[in-house]
């Protein structure tokens, strides 16, 4: 029997997401084709730490302390309740940092035009587009002339603005040193400085297109809404040749300040859902105020008004498929060959690899 006095107070905390889900989520479903995964999601947030969920015990068997707590919906799209996991995601990839090496970070983003194409191909699109990432950092980082190695990758997608508007991009993680064919790790050639973007964009672009017309002759997208005119092949043409025309710049730089940083900065990226609460400013009857950065007008801090309906859907439009992986490692951190790498270079820079601080470790205090 749960009684009002057992529940801690501030363990019911008022979240504008929840809120905001509480309020306008039913009419939005009986006014739109929601899929299943989107309806789990805000069912998930609209029930989390209500108590609807049960509740978690904090017990002291020496002094009879006792407080119930409503429990999380650990949905992954639920800002209310991802500060654990991404606690844990940071110890795991400390364990995995090769100490005095430099970290940098890669954006990878593609043209508006393809945006219609993202939207009703999530997976194929976003599968492409972490290949082609991937695929472009492995072949620039083993040519000599950059650094002659494998590299460690860790690919993380996001798909909004801050606006909430559908940007589909990868924030990367890239290390500035890999292992040789010969099994030596060696560090890039160029200290601060790795590929040139206007490189990288090149061959990123190339990989990307290429992939896209394999997509489309193995009939494997679909063309629906707006870019359906691109079924007719003179157009698809035309809009191939448009992308090709223009440059595709990535944004990479050294950004990070030790190795510890790198982790927590990326970690910010893993776990970060399409809006923090901390940015809804306002829910009202009708309405969501948000705040967000215009980093067009010097980074100005600005308010953005949606109707009640119109932030459900802007909202639910991030969440990605069902299963669908938006943290990849690729390179000597793929999953198939981490551990082994990792022993092999604590082994030659004499700093053992200790294996994840996580492993058959149900909880973080465990």
């Amino acid at each position: 029997m749960i009684s009002p006095e057992m529940i801690e107070p501030d363990q019911l905390p008022d979240y504008p997401l929840r809120k905001a889900f509480m309020i306008f989520y039913e009419s939005y479903s009986q006014n739109h084709d929601v899929p299943e995964v989107q309806q789990k999601a805000a069912e998930c947030i609209s029930r989390c730490k209500t108590g609807e969920l049960g509740y978690t015990v904090s017990f002291c068997p020496e002094c009879g302390y006792k407080k119930m707590r409503p429990r999380s919906c650990n949905n992954r799209n639920c800002s209310c309740c991802q500060a654990p996991l991404e606690q844990k995601w940071i110890m795991e990839r400390n364990s995995e940092l090769i100490y005095g090496t430099a970290y940098y970070h890669v954006v990878f983003t593609v043209p508006d035009k393809l945006n219609d194409l993202f939207r009703t191909n999530q997976k194929s699109m976003y599968d492409l587009l972490f290949s082609a990432a991937s695929d472009t950092l492995i072949a620039l980082c083993r040519d000599k002339k950059y650094m002659g190695a494998t590299p460690g990758i860790v690919l993380v997608l996001h798909t909004w603005g801050q606006r909430l508007n559908f940007h589909p991009h990868l924030h990367v993680m890239l290390t500035g040193g890999g292992l040789t064919e010969s099994g030596q790790f060696i560090q890039t050639r160029h200290k601060g400085f790795i590929i040139p973007k206007e490189v990288l964009g090149r061959v990123f672009r190339g990989k990307f297109l290429s992939g896209l017309k394999s997509l489309r002759e193995s009939d494997a997208i679909a063309f629906e809404g707006r870019s359906r005119q691109l079924m007719n092949p003179v157009r698809w043409k035309t809009f191939l040749d448009d992308l090709y025309s223009n440059p595709w710049i990535p944004f990479i730089k050294e950004t990070f300040n030790g190795n510890g940083n790198a982790i927590r900065y990326l970690a910010r990226y893993s776990y970060r859902t399409a809006i923090s609460n901390s940015r809804i400013i306002d829910v009202t009857d009708s309405s969501v105020t948000i705040s967000y950065t215009d980093y067009a007008d010097g980074n100005a801090k600005k308010l953005l008004r949606f109707k009640g309906e119109d932030f459900i859907g802007n909202f639910l439009m991030h969440v990605p498929p069902k299963g669908f992986h938006r943290v990849r490692f690729s390179g000597f951190l793929s999953n198939c060959v981490k551990s082994k790498s990792l022993s092999h270079m604590g082994r030659l820079m004499r700093t053992p690899y200790q294996g994840s601080p996580t492993k058959g470790k149900r909880c973080l205090s465990c």
